[in-house]
Parts: structure tokens; sequence; C-alpha cells
């Protein structure tokens, strides 16, 4: 009796020992994570990570240890340890005060976002609105991240779930708003952002939208003053102004769109895209103006950043011999009546008599005149058509098609067409089976150089 006794006292001392020990641990715990969460606020991470992964070598299944390790990672803009962390905790199911399932899977969800794992942020955050359905910033991540993949429907259906819990949630209201307009569902879309201003006023992306809603219904007037208003924001001055030069471009003002054109180059190129559009309208509205040396310097910055931007790369051979050739450059940059003085010196050059020279518009010059010499004994002189083309588009068979019709009403017995570019393949053909010579510019600079 009294060995069992006395086994009974040892094995119920030790017992109450292990009993006792587990009591100080649970006790100390909240001490210990204590000190970590010190460490943590006074940006002594690398201690507060030495310190966390010592408790997780003695029981590496701390939920609370690997939340504030991967709060020390996210400190340290390792999103991708961090997550790993975070991560653990999901998996293993086990929450505390410190590390709820809230909170991780928060941390979680924005981390994967930083991280632009998409599926896997989004999967965290409707896990989140499960969890606290009355948090309507969940769902408004949720919207922001379907629309990031283009499930444009899904993106409205989450947004139109924020509104509920918040009807005042501005930035919702102007992404619904984008999402319409996409759809071409003007209405809705200004209705969207005008709620959106009316929530927040200075939520100015909306008078940037409203803007390019009143320019494709055509009310150029209040699409100036959105504009104009959207400039506010430092982010959206140059698209303001790009947009402003387009409308001014289209009113055939072009001198105010080139002001504007340039005051949006000069606010820098942070946005390259947008620049790269900048100058390619500057561009074009010099090469209009015949301001060809300051159209090329445009063309030259874009192909420098982006050489397969548009056309560029075809315009800048086109020019190319503009800055070598001063008689070339002087025919495609004169004024108009200077292009039709070189126009009547060309034909008189190839030993034809003007009758009448028309000027069809700043790039095309029609000349009716008279063969000199006919080709063959006895024959009356017949007309001919000349027609000059100094456009650099290459002059396609709907060009050489119309000349011929005219000839053909007159009685023209030959044609001539003279262009600074090239022709199209099935120009050439329709005129080589038809009293029709083509000049191009090769030998128009040669010509140019005689005269």
């Amino acid at each position: 009796m009294n060995t069992i006794a006395v086994f009974l006292f040892v094995f119920g001392g030790a017992g109450f020992v292990i009993f006792l020990v587990m009591i100080i641990r649970r006790l100390a715990s909240p001490r210990k994570f204590l000190e970590l969460e010190k460490l943590i606020e006074s940006g002594n991470t690398k201690a507060a990570i030495r310190y966390a992964k010592a408790v997780l070598a003695r029981n590496e299944r701390s939920p609370d240890a690997h939340w504030y390790l991967g709060e020390c990672y996210l400190a340290e803009d390792r999103s991708d340890l961090a997550a790993v962390e975070y991560k653990y905790i999901t998996n293993y199911g086990k929450y505390t005060n410190a590390a709820t399932e809230k909170k991780v899977r928060s941390r979680l969800a924005h981390t994967y976002l930083k991280l632009e794992q998409l599926d896997e942020s989004q999967k965290e955050f409707i896990l989140l609105s499960k969890l606290d359905p009355g948090n309507y910033e969940n769902y408004y991540n949720i919207a922001k991240l379907f629309e990031q993949r283009n499930y444009s429907d899904s993106a409205l259906t989450n947004y139109k779930k924020v509104i509920a819990i918040n009807p005042q949630h501005s930035d919702s209201h102007m992404r619904m708003g984008i999402i319409y307009l996409k759809k071409q569902q003007m209405n809705e879309a200004k209705k969207a952002f005008l709620t959106s201003l009316k929530h927040d006023p200075q939520n100015l992306a909306c008078y940037f939208h409203l803007g390019r809603i009143s320019k494709i219904s055509g009310d150029v007037s209040s699409a100036l003053g959105h504009f104009e208003k959207s400039q506010r924001d430092p982010d959206l001055r140059q698209r303001a102004l790009l947009e402003i030069g387009n409308i001014y471009i289209t009113k055939g003002d072009r001198t105010r769109a080139i002001a504007e054109l340039e005051r949006a180059i000069k606010l820098g190129t942070e946005n390259v895209p947008v620049v790269l559009a900048l100058r390619y309208l500057l561009a074009q509205c010099r090469e209009t103006n015949k301001e060809l040396i300051l159209a090329v310097e445009q063309w030259e910055k874009i192909y420098a950043v982006s050489p397969k931007f548009k056309d560029v790369a075809e315009k800048l051979a086109v020019y190319s011999d503009l800055r070598t050739d001063d008689k070339l450059k002087d025919f495609l940059t004169a004024s108009q009546t200077g292009f039709q003085n070189y126009c009547t010196e060309l034909v008189q050059s190839m030993g034809l008599a003007i009758q009448d020279v028309f000027l069809r518009n700043q790039d095309v010059v029609e000349v009716f005149a008279l063969e000199s010499q006919s080709k063959w004994r006895n024959a009356k002189k017949s007309p001919s058509i000349v027609k000059v083309f100094r456009s650099i588009e290459p002059i396609s068979y709907d060009d050489i098609r119309v000349l011929y019709d005219q000839m053909r009403k007159i009685n023209a017995i030959r044609s001539i067409v003279i262009s600074a570019s090239k022709y199209s393949r099935a120009a050439v053909e329709f005129a080589q089976i038809r009293p029709i010579d083509l000049i191009d510019k090769e030998e128009l600079t040669k010509m140019l150089k005689e005269i």
C-alpha cells in the first residue's frame, strides 16, 4: 500500500507540475507577443523576425508567431514571404485574438493583390465578403478585380452591392459609369458620373468621362467645359488636353489645337502612351500646315521611343529627303499659290501648252494642256490632263480610275500623274494598259532640280 501511495503521490505531483508549466506558458504567451508587437512598431523588424522564428522553433504551429512574422515581412516589403505566413494560418485553420480570420484573410487578399496574383486575391475577398457581409470594401475590391480582368457584368453586380450598403460611395458610382460607357449605355453612364460628383465633387475623373460622353454625342461646347474641369487633376491633365486638341482639330482650328497639344507635351512624359498620341496629333497638324520640318521632329521623337507606332516609320521614310533636298522641301511646304506655280512649271518643262489650271485642294493641282508636238504626222493637237499630288499618301487605284473617267469625258488621249509619294500596285496595273504615265517621287525630285 505504501508503494502504491508513493507512486500515486509522485505521478500526481508530476502531472501537477506539467499542468502548472502549461498554465505559466499560456500566461506568459501574451507578454511574449507583446514584445514582438513593440519590436515591429519600433521598426526593429530584424530582431522581431529572430524572435518570431525562435517561437516557431518551439511551436511551429503558433498562429500568432506566423502572424507577426508575416507582419515583419510585410513591413520589409517582402510580400511573397508574408503571403506564405498568412497562408499557413488559413491552411491550419486556427485563429487567435491577434490573428483573427478577418485580419489574416484581409492581409492575404491585399498581399496577393500587391503580388498581382489576382485570382488568389479575389478568392480571399470573396471569403471576406461572406465573413463580413456588411463591409462594402470587400465588394468594392471584388468588383475592381472583376473589372480589371474584363468581367464587366460581374464587376457591375458587385459595385451595386457596394452602393446597396453605402449609397454615397462615389468611386463605385464612377466605376459603374465607366462600365456603362464601354457598353455604350450613355444615359446610365451620365447618371452614374453625375451621382458620383454629387457625393464627391472632387472626383474629377467624372468630368473627364462626362467630356467623352458629350464629345461622342456631338456636344462640343459641353465636352470642352468638362475636359477643362478635369484638368484640375494632375493625373488627368495630359489626357484632357489630348481630348481638347482633338476637338479643335475636328473643328478645323489647328492653331488652337497646336497650342493645347504643345502645352500638354510640356507637362512631361510620365504617361508615355498619352505623350506619343499627343506628339502624333501635333505632327499631323504640322503636316497639314505644311510645316514639315516641325512634323518630322515630332515623328523622330515618337520613333525613338516606339518605332512601330502607327505609320511613323513610313512618314519618316517619305520625308527623309527634306533635310538634304531644298527643292523638294520647298515644293512640299509651299503655299497653295506657290504649289500651283510649281505645277505649271513642271507641266511646261514637259513641253506641254497649258490651257487651264485648277487647284483642287492644297495637295492636288489639275492642269489641262495640249501636246505641243504630236507623235503622229498630220494629227491635231490633243488635250492632256496632268494631275499633281504632293500628299505623301500612296496614289490609289480609285485616284487613277477617276482620272481615266475624266479623260474619256473630254476625249483626252493622254494623262500624266505626278506624285510626291508612290503608287499602289493596283494603280500601276490599271495605268499600264491605258495612256496614263506615272511619275513617282524619285523622278519628281529630278524634275524639280531642272526647273
